[in-house]
């Protein structure tokens, strides 16, 4: 491989900084090694050394103290002196001295500056002559270890200068090595590698030596033959779904991507339908998961089957699938095409020997070839769909203005809905609940509002499910809670006790267990009972979680308050519900009442929730009521609450407060253009 090729490719770089690395990792760690081992050779030599001249001196004082012994007690100091002088040729002795009994010094002699001598050894002088033996004095040798010392250093030098010398060359003998059976065999693979990368085709790494290298050349190459059939699969799974086959999210994005990059004839339009199976989730919870990809699997052999080959069919996830027919003449013959593929799902589907009836919403959105917009598709038919879904599931629904105004209001309150809070634009309305019989106000029920700088004030149908899909319900719930307390407390100055409120819990509030708490916490703030409130729930709330929602219920009616089960007869198995959960009340629901007294079948229908109540002994209130005649009605057949337009409409607590004492506000009941009357610490 030449040198361009090799720096072309990123080899040399990677290969050298391997061997760099092994090298610079392990020649520090020789030389340290051959210097400690020096080291303490030399140390160990040297220390021998100075215990052998230690030896020696010790000798030299014992021999020198029986030559002195005789002169120094005859008192001959001369020749005690000329004794030291004799030892003064040892260039180790640095100086001598002889003291007799009393520690005087008797000779003394220096052979060089006394600073040089760095130990000393002392022996003492014994005279004997005959039974007499005395000690006569003492002699004292010092000398100097300087010798050992240079000795010791020039050879630590010469120790030192061989170790370089030695790494050097090992370092040379590393290199050439290193690079014979590991930086070779590296660049080899890497060449072989990074073509691979390139091209994305297969290269097989030339390797001829036996030893590891060679295994791992021979075993790549297998490798690489194995897996060149493996990538085309993963590719392939990268794209699509795995379950059914067909392209996924990611090869939506590129196609659409792709098509809007190159554009199309302006005369000709692109059908984009975005299809969602309803009710896919009791499919699974009536057969299982396995029967549920079953069905979707069937879904998609379908859409393959009712779509021609320029079509194309993708899944995104979940029950989600997209259809595209790139060539259409007009609006009206691509809602012909989303409507065959609806009735194509809609066939029978057999599964553990029972026939499902698939349902499907789409919704389709429609743009010319050449649009630059394309990659939009997917959202705008999602608005459609969106429609589709909420308005009328089981049908085509178009993507047109209207729904895009009403896409982008649905944006635009989702994204404030966190500004609403903090502002203080949610408030609270109340409407009364009034004894059939002595028409006197028992109860209100809090409704919200939401009085928007831009938009007026909007009723909960449009920004509850807004509230609920941005996470807000236990806040808002909080904030219902916390104006219903204040409210209690103000028509209790009022002079209105008795008068209770009725709260809304959305679903996922029964499953949240420290609802109890905050409610005893919120009544003991304002210092009102719990008793005095009254908690509505839905029955699809109750079926949602009955083990939760059956503790969360508990909980509540062991405070004291009350709990009413809100829209009877618009849910699930009703009857069920009334025996198995702790209700007090149950709210008829308007639609029920709406035709009453001229529906015969909603007159037997209510009369039936009547008969059952009163078994049960369970309190009913009747929603809706809006003219005398359905108020008789309703008395009549033993329903003895009721709310509606015929009593009194919402509005906020003090307008309400007004129309108890009589004094109606002037002009319209509904305060709809009124300031917030929010209180400060609801926000």
């Amino acid at each position: 491989m030449t040198d361009p090729e090799r720096n072309e490719q990123g080899a040399p770089a990677r290969l050298g900084s391997v061997v760099h690395a092994m090298i610079w990792a392990t020649v520090p760690v020789l030389l340290l090694v051959q210097l400690l081992a020096s080291a303490g050779v030399e140390a160990s030599s040297f220390w021998s050394q100075v215990r052998q001249l230690d030896a020696r001196m010790a000798r030299v004082a014992e021999s020198r103290a029986e030559l002195i012994a005789e002169p120094l007690w005859k008192m001959r100091y001369d020749q005690v002196t000329g004794v030291l002088n004799e030892i003064m040729h040892d260039e180790t002795i640095a100086a001598a001295a002889v003291y007799d009994d009393t520690g005087a010094a008797i000779a003394r002699v220096v052979a060089r500056p006394e600073d040089q001598a760095v130990a000393e050894v002392s022996r003492p002088i014994q005279y004997s002559n005959g039974n007499m033996a005395v000690q006569a004095g003492r002699i004292a040798i010092a000398y100097s270890r300087s010798t050992l010392y240079a000795d010791a250093s020039s050879r630590l030098v010469l120790l030192l200068v061989v170790g370089l010398l030695a790494t050097f060359a090992t370092l040379i003998a590393m290199r050439i090595s290193a690079n014979i059976f590991i930086g070779r065999p590296l660049a080899v693979m890497m060449s072989a590698i990074q073509r691979s990368k390139q091209d994305g085709r297969a290269y097989p790494a030339d390797l001829t030596s036996s030893n590891e290298f060679g295994q791992l050349a021979r075993a790549f190459n297998a490798m690489q033959h194995t897996t060149s059939g493996a990538l085309d699969r993963l590719g392939h799974m990268a794209t699509h779904d795995p379950l059914t086959g067909l392209p996924n999210r990611r090869s939506l994005t590129e196609r659409l991507a792709v098509a809007s990059r190159d554009g199309g004839s302006p005369d000709t339009l692109v059908a984009f339908c975005f299809i969602d199976l309803d009710d896919f989730k009791g499919v699974n919870d009536t057969f299982g998961h396995e029967a549920g990809d079953e069905f979707l699997v069937q879904i998609s052999e379908r859409l393959r089957s009712a779509v021609e080959a320029e079509d194309w069919v993708a899944r995104l996830g979940g029950d989600e699938f997209v259809v595209i027919r790139p060539e259409v003449s007009h609006e009206e013959a691509a809602h012909a095409f989303a409507q065959q593929v609806l009735e194509a799902i809609s066939e029978p589907i057999r599964l553990h020997d029972k026939q499902v009836v698939p349902r499907a919403s789409i919704g389709l959105a429609v743009r010319h070839a050449d649009d630059p917009e394309l990659s939009h598709l997917p959202t705008l038919a999602d608005i459609a769909l969106y429609h589709a879904k909420s308005k009328a599931p089981g049908t085509v629904a178009v993507l047109d203005e209207a729904l895009q105004r009403d896409y982008r209001r649905r944006r635009d309150l989702e994204l404030a809905i966190p500004t609403g809070f903090a502002e203080g634009q949610f408030e609270v309305w109340y409407q009364s609940q009034v004894d059939l019989e002595s028409h006197e106000v028992v109860g209100l029920e809090a409704l919200i509002r939401w009085r928007h700088p831009e938009h007026g004030v909007i009723g909960p149908g449009e920004f509850l499910p807004l509230i609920e899909r941005s996470g807000n319900n236990a806040r808002l719930t909080r904030y219902v809670l916390t104006d219903a307390c204040w409210a209690l407390q103000r028509l209790a100055a009022a002079g209105r006790p008795q008068i209770r409120i009725a709260i809304n819990l959305p679903p996922s509030e029964l499953a949240d267990h420290s609802l109890a708490a905050e409610l005893r916490a919120t009544c003991a703030r304002f210092g009102v009972a719990a008793s005095m409130l009254e908690l509505e729930i839905t029955e699809g709330s109750l079926i949602n979680n009955i083990a939760s929602a059956s503790a969360t219920l508990h909980r509540l009616r062991r405070l004291g308050a009350t709990i009413a089960l809100d829209d009877f007869g618009t849910g699930y198995s009703s009857l069920a519900h009334l025996r198995r959960f702790p209700l007090d009340k149950v709210k008829i629901d308007k639609a029920f009442i709406r035709e009453i007294p001229d529906s015969a079948e909603d007159k037997a229908i209510v009369g039936v929730i009547a008969s059952l109540a009163g078994t049960l002994g369970l309190t009913l209130v009747a929603e809706g009521i809006e003219r005398a005649e359905q108020a008789l009605a309703m008395r009549e057949m033993g329903v003895r609450f009721g709310q509606g337009f015929l009593y009194q409409r919402p509005q906020p607590i003090d307008a309400v407060l007004q129309w108890l004492e009589g004094r109606p506000a002037a002009g319209s009941r509904i305060l709809a253009a009124g300031p917030s009357i929010a209180p400060e610490f609801a926000a």
